[in-house]
């Protein structure tokens, strides 16, 4: 079953600019496989960005990294990045790497629209009056329900209790929000507004938000969400894998992969990979060549070093051609990826760390 990612804990302390962070997360996924292939020359020499990749059907795919069989040097024997443009005869293409996040989605829970009829003009909220009963809870076969029953006091209190029992007096004001975490052990815990998941340490299976979007004389105005973890990975995992089928199937003449592949290759770089369900992973498995993570510690840490080195505003640096262009942020990228020997990717099918590698002009994933 999929669960909530460390990354997904780590971005939500940005509260509504977590919405912008998260965003950013598939984008430092890239910058860490730029710098992961910019540590060999001679695969950065063949290193092509964001081509347009054709396949048997005819349709032109952007994937984002190509390693081309042909090298290009400046007059210093310096690797030239090829950016952009058409490969149309995947003949010379000896692998192509796509990478693949799916975030959390949130989205208003439906239980909670269909009991709080009273809707608030030009807000997605509803009102509950001081002293009603909101009811929040988790299904759970295994550890039991856990249901929270609140209760919103004029004197900003709002009084808290977890299947009949007390579980504490918490005080809000409009802004103010509240997460309802459920861990893999079926543990249920609130988290109070001045804490985050940040401060969780149990693996989170699922969680809702209540939001206070406002305060009057007779009520709070509330918004409760749920947290889903990617329910985009089926359409991702298709995308992925129609790709290795149409340009395999253009290269080789059949959808079939080969085994140990080393010709052409076909890979998927995926983060937050807790979100990926069962059914998805099999899809690509059964599709593509390797099929690799960058798992949570790692973009985490990532985030943490941008963070510290370009300031609050560090997430706009987050780009591919900010990589490329920007020796400063190359430095970083590049450091951490050293850090680990470049070994900052985990193999789906071994759970062992692997990197990136070149050698007898073919890429080699390597333990």
């Amino acid at each position: 079953m999929a669960r909530l990612s460390d990354v997904f804990k780590y971005i939500s302390h940005f509260r509504h600019a977590g919405h912008q962070v998260g965003r950013k997360v598939g984008d430092m996924l890239e910058v860490l496989t730029y710098a992961a292939l910019s540590r060999s020359p001679e695969m950065e020499s063949r290193l092509w960005v964001e081509p347009k990749l054709y396949g048997f059907s005819k349709s032109g795919h952007k994937v984002e990294f190509v390693l081309h069989s042909d090298p290009k040097v400046d007059c210093e024997d310096q690797p030239q990045i090829r950016n952009g443009g058409d490969i149309k005869t995947p003949e010379q293409v000896l692998a192509f790497i796509e990478c693949k996040k799916v975030g959390v989605e949130q989205t208003i829970n439906t239980g909670f629209k269909s009991r709080n009829k009273r809707t608030v003009p030009n807000s997605k909220g509803r009102k509950l009056l001081f002293g009603e009963k909101l009811e929040i809870g988790f299904s759970r076969i295994r550890s039991g329900d856990k249901k929270y029953t609140l209760v919103f006091t004029p004197d900003n209190e709002m009084i808290a209790s977890l299947n009949g029992e007390p579980d504490g007096t918490y005080e809000y004001d409009a802004f103010h929000r509240f997460i309802f975490a459920l861990d893999e052990e079926g543990n249920s815990k609130l988290i109070p507004n001045e804490s985050s998941l940040r401060d969780y340490q149990a693996g989170l299976e699922r969680c809702r938000i209540l939001e206070v979007l406002g305060v009057d004389e007779e009520g709070v105005v509330l918004l409760l969400n749920d947290c889903l973890p990617g329910p985009q990975t089926p359409e991702k995992a298709k995308q992925s894998s129609f790709v290795a089928l149409d340009v395999r199937k253009h290269r080789f003449g059949s959808f079939d992969k080969r085994a140990n592949e080393s010709e052409m290759q076909s890979v998927l770089i995926m983060t937050e990979f807790a979100h990926w369900e069962q059914k998805s992973v099999n899809m690509v498995k059964a599709c593509i060549d390797s099929n690799l993570y960058v798992p949570d510690n790692i973009i985490i840490e990532a985030f943490e070093l941008f963070e510290e080195a370009f300031g609050p505003d560090f997430y706009d640096k987050i780009t591919k051609d900010s990589f490329l262009n920007d020796k400063a942020i190359r430095k970083v990228a590049a450091q951490l990826v050293e850090q680990y020997q470049g070994k900052i990717f985990v193999d789906i099918e071994d759970n062992e760390y692997k990197q990136l590698d070149f050698l007898n002009d073919r890429l080699i994933i390597t333990s």
